[in-house]
């Protein structure tokens, strides 16, 4: 996974001058026995809701929430589904099949009821979540301006293919009564989840983005291409939907490639927005820095001095030892002021058989740093070895 670590950075100093949307709301909504964590970014607009997959609570988002913010200017809902997080659960209720799909469904429309956000409302989830946007937008349709799913699943899971998965998990599920009641009930039910999914679809008046994984997390063939082939058929069957490989990025794609699920969440946003000329333009600023920031990184990876001393090493202990001397080489010429591409690059040299030239590398190894202790024993030796010769 490329890191992202410097365009946050760049990226305030070209946003300071949006709006701030700074406040926070951090909540617990009572939806009847037990509570909801809602966690929602103020803005301006309608609201993006972000649904995390099957484990996750809310705060799966927090990487990419602020730059979304910045350039939709939206109001954006994380939340945390019963038993997750900091959301409770209903315990007077024992029935596990009362702790279901339709009982996630209904905590989060009434908690969004309460907080005022149950109008029109532009969707985002990943794995699981998904389940949850194509039942909101099926019973909420009307409301619903698009949806964002991120690698979810499309009647995978059918033709007995949960039951495999649930062969798996005999043991875990005993752990998981114990230590984490969101994952054991959302387990006990799954099997009652996915029938009542292979009947919900989201109406194709809405927009959809549909991503899958460009690398696979399932393990053997069958299932990737089984995978591969949900989503293309998804796409195929639906007009209204657009799909998208996220090359490179696993399951977690907005983490994997961050610029390329924000700037997509932002398009789909702006076509529903009376702002969408605003929205548009800080989401092609955003994508043009994010862009040429990945290439310094890709560059700086590809030619840092540490790098092109692996890749050296490397090569040397495959015996291509010309190949390793060229890259050490460009690496002393690229770094000059660092005392181990000396070293490095006269070690390959020894090992070509260029004693003359490898002294001259361990001297100025020596005269960039006097306390360089292996330089100084390596030169000493292959000095006196070079005397041995002469006489």
């Amino acid at each position: 996974m490329k890191k992202h670590f410097l365009i946050n950075l760049i990226l305030f100093c070209l946003f300071i001058t949006v709006k701030s949307q700074s406040q926070t709301i951090d909540t617990l909504v009572d939806v009847g026995n037990h509570k909801i964590h809602f966690k929602i970014v103020k803005g301006k607009g309608a609201p993006i809701l972000f649904d995390a997959g099957g484990g996750n609570d809310g705060s799966v988002w927090k990487s990419i929430l602020d730059q979304t913010s910045k350039i939709t200017n939206a109001t954006l809902i994380t939340y945390d589904r019963a038993g997750y997080g900091t959301s409770t659960i209903d315990t007077l209720q024992t029935d596990n099949s009362k702790h279901g799909i339709i009982s996630s469904i209904e905590d989060l429309e009434t908690g969004l009821k309460k907080l005022g956000y149950d109008k029109e409302i532009l969707l985002v989830s990943h794995s699981y979540g998904g389940y949850l946007s194509k039942l909101y937008a099926s019973r909420h349709p009307k409301l619903v301006k698009g949806v964002v799913l991120i690698d979810v699943n499309h009647n995978y899971y059918e033709d007995g293919y949960i039951e495999k998965v649930l062969a798996t998990q005999d043991k875990l599920i005993p752990q998981w009564k114990k230590n984490n009641k969101g994952t054991y009930y959302m387990a006990s039910n799954i099997l009652e989840t996915v029938k009542i999914m292979s009947k919900i679809s989201i109406p194709q008046n809405i927009p959809v983005v549909d991503f899958v994984n460009g690398i696979p997390f399932l393990k053997t063939t069958e299932e990737i291409e089984r995978w591969k082939e949900c989503h293309r058929n998804y796409v195929a069957n639906n007009p209204n939907v657009t799909g998208i490989t996220a090359n490179g990025c696993g399951h977690g794609i907005w983490m994997g490639n961050p610029p390329l699920v924000i700037t997509t969440i932002a398009k789909l946003y702006a076509s529903t927005s009376n702002q969408k000329a605003e929205i548009q333009k800080r989401a092609l600023q955003y994508s043009i820095i994010a862009c040429n920031e990945e290439k310094a990184q890709d560059l700086a990876f590809n030619n840092s001095d540490d790098d092109l001393n692996t890749w050296g090493y490397q090569l040397l202990g495959k015996n291509e030892n010309q190949k390793a001397t060229e890259v050490f080489k460009l690496n002393m010429l690229l770094n000059p002021t660092n005392v181990n591409t000396y070293d490095s690059y006269g070690e390959a040299l020894l090992k070509i058989d260029q004693k003359e030239e490898a002294i001259k590398m361990y001297k100025k190894s020596i005269e960039l740093n006097p306390k360089n202790k292996n330089g100084k024993e390596v030169l000493e030796r292959i000095t006196k070895d070079n005397s041995k010769l002469l006489n």
